[in-house]
């Protein structure tokens, strides 16, 4: 899946929550600037490093330092300078940016093949081994490109900057939104428009659940589920002053985990959802915009970056069993390491 790095979401929460006025813009600049000072204490009995995940399967993250591989017995390998990474459905290539290309890479970091694009971002895999699509945004297009790097094609143009979101299944449906807030659900071959919505085109978030019956969209104080045919089943409001930063759906259920900020207070909570019920299952000082779920179902993962850790909360349910903590995480990744997929085994 593709996750937003949370820096590149805060200027435009703080938009909405209407504290960048001109007049506001010092206070929020102060606020950010407090929230770097301050000491955040993060997990107590935190490991001090990384000596293991929780789970099994391998974890894909960005750093400053570029993108990384973390296996299950702790063992990391940096595959470059990379952003926006992706993992492909079956874990054995990564999608990934690096300038003006769009590179395909294996798990030891060789390059199988690029493309060149102008103002790319946000690939996503779709497919099986054999048959796989990676759809990607350059600029205002949507494209959708063959896992071996051929059939590279336009899908639509005037597009948001939302990832665009493959349907898991052999149908090849893809969701994405338009600059003007138009989403759309579409027959990637044929480009054909299956089904349309709202959502925000600039901080909105488009997941799937595994079995592709139901999209989560987030749009900034909401959320909202969809059925495959488009229609709304739930919507949750947040509170005044809140934000959604992002939303993951638990693997095998519709149950969905997901994070909202304060940004005043920059106040963050994590919430789990099961049937009609919503609990929170983490609090504290910091922007927790990474969710992700291990292949398991069983353990949340996520990025503390004011605390210089990595948290993995065990569910049981919407109630936590168990937190584990790793601290130092910037020292032993780079700068703003972030989880950007928690994929199968090998």
């Amino acid at each position: 899946r593709h996750v937003r790095p949370l820096l590149a979401l805060a200027a435009t929460l703080a938009l909405l929550a209407g504290i960048v006025t001109p007049p506001g813009r010092a206070v929020f600049d102060s606020l950010r600037d407090a929230i770097g000072r301050e000491r955040v204490v993060g997990v107590r009995k935190a490991k001090p490093a990384l000596f293991s995940l929780p789970a099994s399967g391998r974890v894909l993250s960005a750093s400053r330092r570029g993108t990384w591989i973390v296996q299950a017995n702790g063992s990391k390998r940096l595959l470059g300078r990379y952003r926006d990474p992706s993992w492909s459905p079956s874990g054995l290539f990564v999608a990934a940016i690096r300038g003006d290309e769009l590179i395909a890479l294996d798990p030891k970091g060789r390059v199988r093949w690029s493309v060149a694009r102008p103002r790319l971002a946000a690939p996503s895999w779709t497919g099986n081994r054999r048959d796989a699509r990676i759809a990607y945004l350059s600029g205002r297009t949507l494209r959708v490109i063959a896992g071996d790097g051929r059939g590279d094609r336009l899908i639509a143009r005037a597009v948001g900057s939302v990832a665009p979101a493959w349907r898991p299944g052999p149908e090849r449906h893809l969701a994405f939104v338009l600059r003007s807030g138009r989403l759309r659900v579409v027959d990637s071959e044929s480009r054909r428009v299956l089904w349309s919505g709202t959502a925000n085109p600039k901080s909105g978030q488009l997941e799937w659940s595994r079995d592709g019956r139901r999209l989560l969209v987030v749009d900034g104080r909401r959320l909202r589920l969809y059925t495959e045919r488009g229609r709304v089943v739930r919507s949750l409001r947040m509170p005044r002053g809140r934000f959604v930063l992002d939303a993951d759906f638990r693997p095998g259920s519709h149950d969905f985990a997901y994070s909202t900020v304060h940004p005043p207070t920059h106040r963050g909570r994590i919430l789990a959802v099961t049937g009609r019920t919503a609990r929170q299952a983490f609090a504290g000082t910091g922007w927790f915009g990474d969710l992700s779920w291990s292949p398991d179902g069983r353990w949340l993962g996520f990025s503390w970056r004011e605390a210089n850790q990595w948290v993995f909360l065990r569910l049981r349910g919407d109630r936590v069993g168990k937190i584990a903590a790793v601290s130092n995480i910037a020292s032993q990744l780079g700068r703003d390491p972030y989880l950007a997929g928690w994929c199968c085994a090998p």
